[in-house]
């Protein structure tokens, strides 16, 4: 069955103001009443935002670029644009819960979770320095020993520094390095709240991180790697402040397969942790190139994206196309070590 659906300011005053999300609301909106485009053919039961990159701006559920709208903007063409891209994301989930960071849903659908196991039962686990933002939990096989100093990667509001520190204890340290700010300001904050000595947060770019060579004895890092243009670039400075004998852990995405050109570009699919993703094969040879020894997979799964997760930043037929060439979309968790 297919409805005619007349657009009648579902963004305005009749359901909604311009900042709620259409697709959280649809059900209450009538027929008639519906935030797709003014005249529109979709199917019943068809999610509202599904066409609503189609539509004109003002005629869309929401306005590209604002919080919750279900269209994507394009991925910047330069290492320097797309870290910009990826930082005002990550600083509006920092200030106010919007945006899309990795593993939280940057389609139409509500809620796509990448961490797979909880950290409930994690020794150290603070619930207020949870975002949700992760992939995996390195720190289960990081190898964290009594005085270890460790630094974690992309470490945003704390939630891995503050289970990093448990295992270290008073003698070791764990330093978080974000380059978002306002992730940094919000993981001073989690630490001052919770009384903790041995941790500390600064602003920096994991491809040129501000620590002498030879600085931790372990690293790790949820879900950020693939954020990173150059990622051969933050393995080797990975290695370069790492001391001999030090390794890392590190949960991630990788591809198996090819990702839709519609996907594949998609900004908001980038600082989903999807689109800036390389593939297993690729990722495990620029970790072995650069040195590191005794490279393992410790953790792997796949991660299920929607229909629902795709819509907004890929057609209908690229949905399709995706699923026929059955490409995965995984999670890692890894380790190595500098010799």
């Amino acid at each position: 069955m297919t409805l005619t659906v007349t657009y009648n300011n579902c963004c305005n005053d009749v359901t909604m103001t311009r900042n709620e999300p259409c697709c959280e609301v649809k059900a209450q909106i009538n027929e008639t009443e519906a935030c797709c485009s003014p005249t529109e053919q979709r199917s019943e039961g068809e999610p509202c935002c599904a066409a609503a990159e189609d539509a004109e701006e003002g005629e869309a559920c929401c306005t590209p670029g604002e919080p919750g709208c279900c269209t994507s903007d394009e991925l910047e063409s330069s290492s320097e644009g797309i870290k910009e891209q990826v930082r005002k994301k990550y600083a509006a989930v920092a200030t106010s819960g919007d945006g899309c960071g990795c593993g939280d849903g940057c389609g139409c659908a509500d809620e796509t979770s990448f961490i797979g196991d909880a950290y409930d039962g994690a020794e150290g686990y603070q619930e207020d320095a949870d975002l949700q933002l992760g992939c995996g939990i390195p720190t289960e096989v990081a190898d964290l020993q009594e005085g270890h100093d460790v630094l974690d990667l992309g470490s945003g509001a704390g939630i891995d520094v503050f289970i990093a520190r448990k295992s270290v204890g008073d003698s070791g340290t764990v330093t978080g390095l974000d380059f978002t700010p306002e992730m940094v300001e919000l993981a001073r904050k989690n630490a001052d709240q919770f009384g903790y000595q041995n941790v500390r947060f600064l602003e920096g770019d994991i491809e040129s991180m501000p620590f002498e060579d030879r600085s931790f004895d372990r690293i790790i890092s949820n879900c950020v790697i693939n954020l990173v243009p150059d990622k051969r670039r933050a393995f080797s400075e990975i290695f370069r402040v790492l001391r001999d004998g030090g390794s890392f852990a590190i949960s991630d995405i990788v591809l198996e397969g090819e990702l839709p050109p519609a996907i594949q570009n998609s900004a908001e699919m980038y600082a989903g942790c999807v689109s800036g993703a390389i593939t297993k094969t690729e990722y495990l040879q620029v970790v072995s190139n650069l040195g590191f020894t005794d490279v393992q997979i410790r953790r792997e799964r796949v991660i299920e994206l929607s229909d629902e997760d795709l819509r907004g930043v890929a057609s209908s037929d690229e949905i399709a196309v995706f699923r026929a060439s059955q490409a995965a979309i995984l999670s890692i968790t890894l380790s190595g070590t500098r010799p």
